[in-house]
C-alpha cells in the first residue's frame, strides 16, 4: 500500500534502527510496516504480545511499538513483562498505539514504563517524528555511558584514553543542539541544512506547523527556526498556539521573507528570540547558533557544579 506523508519522506537524522511493531489487525500492521521500512528501518511484525515478546528476545531491537488491545497477550502486559523481566531493555523505548484514547489507558501505559502514547487512526507524520525523537534520546543516553566507561576504564589502567575529535573547524564548542526547522517549499533551507549538521547538531526538518505542535514534547528542540509561512500555519499564530500549550523555553528564530517590511519594532518581535531575512545569510545564522551552543553548556555545567 503506498503512502503519502504531508512533509514528503520522512526525514531523519540518525543511524536506522531496528523497530518491533506488535499489532494484531493486519491492515494497521502492514501500513506501519511499510512506511517505517520506506523510512530505511529494519522491521519485525508480531500479532499479539507473546509472539511480540519472543522477537523482542531474539532480535533485540532499538524500539518497539505496540498496540494495547490484542489477544493471547496484550500490550500492557508485553509492557509489564519487559520492563519486570528483562532488566537488559530498561533504555529500549517502548511507544504505545491504540484506539483507546481514554486518558486512564494513557496513565496505566505511563506508569508501566511506556514511553510514548499514539492514537488510531495512525498520524504517520507526527509518528515518524515520536520514533526519531526517542531514537536519539536513546542515542545520546548511549554515547554517556561510553565516555564513562571510557574514563572509568583509563582510571583503572592509568592509561589516557583519546576519543576521536572531529574536525578543527566543525568541533563543537558548547552543547550539541536539538534544532527543529520548520518551512514551505517556498524558502530553501538546504544550506542552512547542510552547516547544522555538519557541525554535529542534531536537525529535524519540517514543513508542517500543526504536526510541531503535536510534537513538541517527543521532539524537545532547543532551537526553533520557523519561516514565516509553513504548510498550514503562519509564524506568529504557530508561536501563540505554542504559547497558549504552555512554557516552553527554546530559542526561536524567526525568518522574514524579504517582501515583508521592516517595522519600528521589529527589533523585538513578541515571541521570538531572534529574526532573520530570507535567503537567510548561513554565516550569522551559525554565529548565532554557536552562541547558543556555548551558552546552554555554560548553563548545565554551572548547574552541575553549583
Amino acid at each position: 500500500m503506498s503512502r503519502e506523508y504531508a512533509g514528503g519522506k520522512p526525514q531523519v537524522e540518525h543511524a536506522m534502527a531496528k523497530i518491533i511493531c506488535v499489532e494484531d489487525e493486519p491492515d494497521i500492521r502492514e501500513d506501519i510496516v511499510e512506511t517505517l521500512e520506506l523510512a530505511g528501518h529494519t522491521v519485525f511484525q508480531a500479532e499479539n504480545g507473546q509472539l511480540g515478546l519472543e522477537l523482542i528476545l531474539r532480535e533485540r531491537p532499538d524500539l518497539v511499538i505496540s498496540d494495547i488491545t490484542m489477544p493471547v497477550l496484550d500490550g500492557l502486559g508485553l509492557l509489564a513483562a519487559i520492563r519486570a523481566q528483562h532488566p537488559e531493555f530498561a533504555d529500549m523505548p517502548f511507544v504505545f498505539l491504540s484506539a483507546l484514547a481514554d486518558r486512564k489507558d494513557q496513565i496505566a501505559g505511563h506508569e508501566q514504563g511506556a514511553d510514548e502514547y499514539l492514537t488510531k487512526p495512525v498520524d504517520f507524520d507526527l509518528m515518524h517524528a515520536v520514533i526519531n525523537a526517542k531514537l536519539r534520546q536513546v542515542q545520546r543516553m548511549q554515547e554517556q555511558k561510553d565516555r564513562q566507561l571510557l574514563k572509568m576504564y583509563g582510571a583503572l589502567t592509568r592509561m589516557p584514553i583519546l576519543e576521536d575529535e572531529p574536525e578543527e573547524h566543525n568541533r563543537l564548542k558548547g552543547k550539541r543542539l536539538n534544532i527543529v526547522t520548520i518551512s514551505d517549499d517556498d524558502v530553501d533551507l538546504t544550506e542552512v541544512h547542510r552547516a547544522i549538521k555538519s557541525c554535529g547538531h542534531v536537525l529535524h526538518c519540517m514543513k508542517s506547523g500543526r504536526k510541531f505542535l503535536a510534537s513538541v514534547n517527543s521532539l524537545a528542540p532547543d532551537l526553533l527556526l520557523v519561516a514565516f509561512n509553513s504548510e498550514d500555519l503562519k509564524a506568529p499564530m504557530l508561536v501563540k498556539m505554542l504559547n497558549d500549550m504552555g512554557e516552553y523555553s527554546f530559542y526561536k528564530i524567526l525568518l522574514l521573507p524579504p517582501s515583508v517590511p521592516d517595522f519600528p519594532a521589529m527589533g523585538k518581535l513578541p515571541s521570538f528570540d531572534a529574526h532573520m531575512r530570507t535567503p537567510v545569510d548561513c554565516q550569522a545564522l551559525m554565529k548565532q547558533i554557536e552562541r547558543l551552543s556555548v551558552s546552554l553548556k555554560d548553563s548545565e555545567d554551572l548547574l552541575a557544579t553549583g
